[in-house]
């Protein structure tokens, strides 16, 4: 049993319409302010969930950080989150994803897996609520942070943490069971390419046309800040991994995150402490460090496409793509 956590963004609403389209058991998805506000990524997640014929319940959660002034990313995703197309839906979210995700964990303890793809604000409030409940989740796997490699907002920040600091430095203090991070040392890995789009449109039908469309923006953005062709798509990296845990390879570590100064939103991850320094820092989350690219787009490409597998694995094999 899944939550979603999310803040959609376009990389959100792709890693939501994979799970959707997917046999895991997503019971519920809960929003925070992100990528975009909180109402606006609402009702792009309720967009996702039309888009894979699925009526899962939507709660909006944290309309702000804990502390830090809200800076969202609508540079990156456009000025609705999904590239300026301001798409129309036909439910509102409900409130109250906090208490939601605590009932949950209470109705289903040992059993909620919480997949939390933007800033970890609800998680933090959800912790501060009730943090023998929260105990009780069977596993939390996080997109966010980076150990090895530079920020994506600072030098030193990946955008999650970076937005809500000190939710992510709550969240890894409360020592929850069963941490896992994919940051960017992975998910810089995950490039739709042009080649990738181009096949989506040549598909063809209204879920590939909202594939092709939201990333729009995205393509632009790394266009113009880093010369890169096509997008990183961070999110449904989290998501493939639930599918299939050997998409990524993740390794003990000790976590911690900066929450001021010019280092703010820094994971500060240690490996192979010795085990004078694990007294100080004990281990209290897995970080991904490889990842299975070629496996992670056959999972993509063939759960939500899976009337043109065979198209898609013939452009594989011819070299388009991959």
């Amino acid at each position: 049993m899944i939550i979603l956590d999310v803040d959609p963004g376009i990389d959100d609403s792709l890693a939501i319409l994979l799970a959707l389209k997917s046999k895991l058991n997503i019971v519920g998805i809960t929003v925070a302010s992100g990528n975009v506000e909180v109402n606006q990524a609402s009702v792009n997640a309720i967009k996702a969930c039309e888009m894979a014929g699925k009526k899962v319940p939507v709660y909006k959660g944290a309309k702000l950080p804990l502390f830090k002034e809200y800076v969202d990313a609508t540079d990156t995703h456009g000025s609705d989150g999904l590239s300026g197309m301001n798409y129309k839906v036909k439910r509102v979210a409900k409130d109250g994803a906090v208490d939601y995700i605590l009932d949950m964990i209470r109705q289903h303890p040992g059993e909620i897996t919480i997949c939390a793809l933007g800033p970890l604000t609800n998680i933090a409030l959800a912790i501060q609520k009730d943090k023998e409940t929260m105990m009780k989740i069977k596993e939390i796997v996080i997109m966010g942070g980076a150990a090895k490699i530079h920020g994506n907002c600072s030098p030193v920040a990946e955008y999650n943490f970076w937005v809500d600091p000190d939710a992510a430095k709550q969240v890894f203090q409360a020592n929850l069971p069963n941490v896992t991070l994919a940051g960017l040392d992975v998910t810089y890995d995950i490039l739709f390419s042009p080649n990738m789009r181009e096949m989506v449109k040549q598909f063809g039908g209204e879920v590939a046309e909202y594939v092709h469309n939201i990333t729009q923006f995205y393509v632009d953005f790394h266009w113009a800040q880093e010369r890169t062709l096509g997008c990183i798509i961070n999110d449904p990296l989290l998501v493939a991994y639930l599918i299939d845990r050997t998409v990524l390879t993740s390794y003990d570590c000790a976590i911690d995150v900066q929450t001021e100064g010019i280092c703010i939103g820094e994971s500060v991850v240690g490996f192979n402490l010795p085990v004078e320094y694990q007294k100080l820092y004990p281990y209290n989350a897995k970080m991904c460090m490889d990842v299975d690219k070629t496996k992670f787009f056959d999972i993509f490409f063939e759960t939500i496409f899976p009337e043109h597998v065979e198209d898609y694995r013939l452009m594989k094999k011819r070299g388009y793509i991959l």
